[in-house]
């Protein structure tokens, strides 16, 4: 059944407040996800009947707007150190997604969202190997690794804007510069 523009928005409402909240406090309570949506508990219960359907659609909202930020970040076109960079950026525009989505690593991921998990993953390690065949990468290090350094900077850099370490304007900057630092060929 297709959403009316209003429906689509308050249900659109809802799952950025719970990305927010739950990055923050996976226990918050949905009384608190509807405050922060501008809306009632028994709206978020109209578009979701319970915490368990709320934490799925989140998760599955999150895998695909990460997936499309990253895909918009043009993987393959331009030098490996720009579109990386670019990757970054995205990753930090949908923030609160990733946060959730750390948050929620625990659960048991449908096969949907494996499969939008992987291809994000697939991106960001065929990038980094291209850019070890280029030169402009450490070829030393596993590509995996360094995949796995970009998320752990990644969070890490959102961690901080959520503790006031760092501002959410400049926290690419930072985790850009602390990447090159990091994966630069020497």
């Amino acid at each position: 059944m297709e959403l009316s523009p209003q429906k689509q928005r308050t249900r659109r409402a809802i799952l950025d407040a719970a990305a927010g909240e739950w990055a923050q406090d996976p226990a918050v309570s949905l009384g608190r996800i509807a405050a922060t949506a501008g809306v009632g508990r028994a709206t978020v219960h109209r578009y979701f009947p319970d915490r368990e359907h709320l934490w799925s659609a989140l998760t599955s909202d999150s895998w695909a707007a990460l997936h499309a930020a990253i895909v918009e970040a043009a993987p393959g076109a331009g030098p490996v150190l720009e579109v990386i960079d670019r990757v970054v950026s995205a990753m930090v525009h949908v923030g609160d997604r990733v946060l959730f989505l750390f948050a929620s690593a625990e659960g048991n991921p449908s096969d949907a969202d494996t499969s939008v998990a992987n291809a994000v993953d697939e991106l960001l390690v065929a990038e980094i190997e291209r850019g070890q065949r280029a030169g402009e990468l450490d070829a030393t290090v596993p590509a995996r690794w360094i995949q796995r350094m970009v998320w752990s900077i990644v969070y890490t850099g959102l961690h901080a804007t959520g503790d006031g370490l760092v501002a959410r304007h400049g926290v690419d900057d930072l985790i850009r510069w602390t990447l090159r630092g990091a994966i630069s060929a020497r």
